[in-house]
């Protein structure tokens, strides 16, 4: 059945339905924040990355520890010492050599007594490495190579942490977005409830079009509500990561366009960033090859130079005076290893296995990274083609209540038909909104598999340490 409206009707009407080919942004006092301040804002404030960067700055104190290895360590021992009451007899023996010692005279030696009351001693000890097997030197690369796997996780934790800020931006620009689209449609099915009342009060239409139209109202006001707890959710998120309140965060309302993907995607393609995972895994194989040589240095001797000097007190060197009494020492001392029944050979073996496999480790990484980089390259070309077709269903939406709202001036079409047109457009729109969101979000894991986001991290750090 088709309805004819009188002229005062439709024009209420009409102005309803020019709201459905577009909805205009409202203004806002706050400043909005851009893809590249969250990114900033999460480097600098995010806990992940500074307990990354804690154990980095650890690792560089191990560096520093390991030098000291080659310089000579100086030591001082003391003691004090309370014999007790008994006095020492060290020559209690006779010394009477017949034919030597004259007839009747005895000279027994255990009237040579010391009985002293307290013994002090002291000394310092110097002992410098001439060689120890190469283990000194391994050990040193080994704290470099460790230094390296710290400050490589750093960036590695930045680069997860910059693919998260931008999941969780553009999650908030779809559902701010959504938000946006629910209040239009929403506005729309208002004004089309209430011209269609009219339209019914004077007679023109049933009163089963208006409750029809009044479902699909009370459909769009429940999808509005959950599109708004959906945005509060959505900025705890991002706020969480980037270290700001929920209601500190708004941002900008215009969605992602082919020219910002563009300008991104031709930046990534002269970018010549390496993997962190990559960077890691050769610091790891350099470690294992330490390791064993480090292993094989068992079997080398060791050689060190020892120096000291040591007092005492009663003075041993002039009869046991009650006076402080010292000499000096200096020596070589070598440590030849020589059977440890092929205990050395086994952890040999067991260092090469760890070399081999940290060898495979980095190929496998390399392959793997290889194929996800092709994997992403796959999926940012289909959200782009997703995009190009989405915006166009979207246009041919629009045109299509265009069509339908001229067609309603001749009495052709129905309220159903324009509610089909209304929904085919909201639909098309949100559509439209999800496949710009997806190529942007393809395009951050890009970034991230070709190494770019580790780029973007270092730039951000170079920068900041020259402020």
């Amino acid at each position: 059945m088709r309805y004819r409206f009188n002229g005062r009707s439709f024009l209420l009407l009409g102005t309803a339905l020019v709201l459905s080919v577009g909805w205009s942004a409202e203004g806002h006092a706050q400043e909005s924040l851009s893809l590249e301040q969250c990114r900033d804002l999460a480097l600098e404030h995010n806990k992940q990355i500074q307990m990354a960067q804690a154990d980095a700055v650890a690792s560089d104190y191990l560096v520093q520890s390991a030098k000291t290895k080659y310089l000579p360590r100086v030591d001082f021992a003391g003691a004090w010492i309370n014999p007790g009451d008994r006095a020492l007899r060290p020559f209690a023996i006779d010394f009477n050599i017949p034919g030597v010692t004259p007839p009747g005279l005895s000279m027994p030696l255990d009237f040579i007594s010391v009985a002293p009351r307290e013994i002090y001693t002291g000394g310092f000890t110097l002992r410098q490495p001439l060689f120890m097997g190469g283990k000194i030197v391994e050990a040193n690369k080994m704290a470099r190579y460790t230094s390296d796997l710290a400050h490589e996780k750093v960036k590695m934790k930045e680069a997860d942490v910059l693919a998260t800020v931008d999941e969780a931006y553009w999650r908030v620009l779809s559902v701010q977005e959504k938000v946006r689209l629910a209040q239009t449609y929403k506005s729309l099915l208002d004004h089309l409830v209430q011209d269609l009342e009219n339209v019914y009060a004077e007679g023109m239409t049933t009163r089963n079009e208006v409750l029809k139209v009044q479902v699909k109202q009370n459909e769009a006001e429940l999808t509005l509500v959950k599109a708004q707890n959906g945005l509060q959710l959505s900025k705890m998120l991002l706020g969480q990561i980037i270290g700001l309140e929920a209601e500190q965060i708004e941002l900008d309302s215009e969605i992602i366009s082919e020219e910002q993907l563009s300008s991104r995607l031709l930046a990534l393609e002269s970018s010549n960033a390496e993997r962190a995972e990559i960077v890691m895994l050769r610091s790891k194989l350099a470690l294992t090859e330490s390791a064993r040589k480090m292993v094989k240095s068992q079997f080398l001797p060791n050689v060190f130079l020892t120096a000291g000097y040591n007092w005492v007190e009663p003075n041993i060197y002039k009869g046991s005076q009650n006076n402080l009494g010292g000499d000096w020492m200096v020596g070589i001392g070598v440590q030849v290893p020589i059977f440890t029944w092929g205990d050395r050979i086994h952890q040999v073996h067991i260092a090469d296995q760890e070399v081999a496999k940290a060898k495979l480790e980095l190929q496998d990484a390399q392959e793997m990274i290889t194929l996800q980089v092709q994997q992403n390259r796959f999926k940012h070309a289909e959200a782009l083609k997703k995009m190009e077709l989405t915006k166009l269903s979207k246009e041919q939406a629009e045109e299509n209540l265009r069509i339908t709202k001229n067609n309603l001036l001749e009495g052709m079409n129905s309220v159903r038909d324009i509610l089909e047109a209304q929904t085919m457009w909201e639909k098309a729109a949100s559509e439209d909104i999800d496949a710009r969101v997806e190529a942007a979000v393809t395009l951050s894991e890009l970034e991230k598999t070709t190494g770019a986001l580790y780029q973007y991290a270092t730039e951000h750090t170079q920068h900041q340490e020259e402020k």
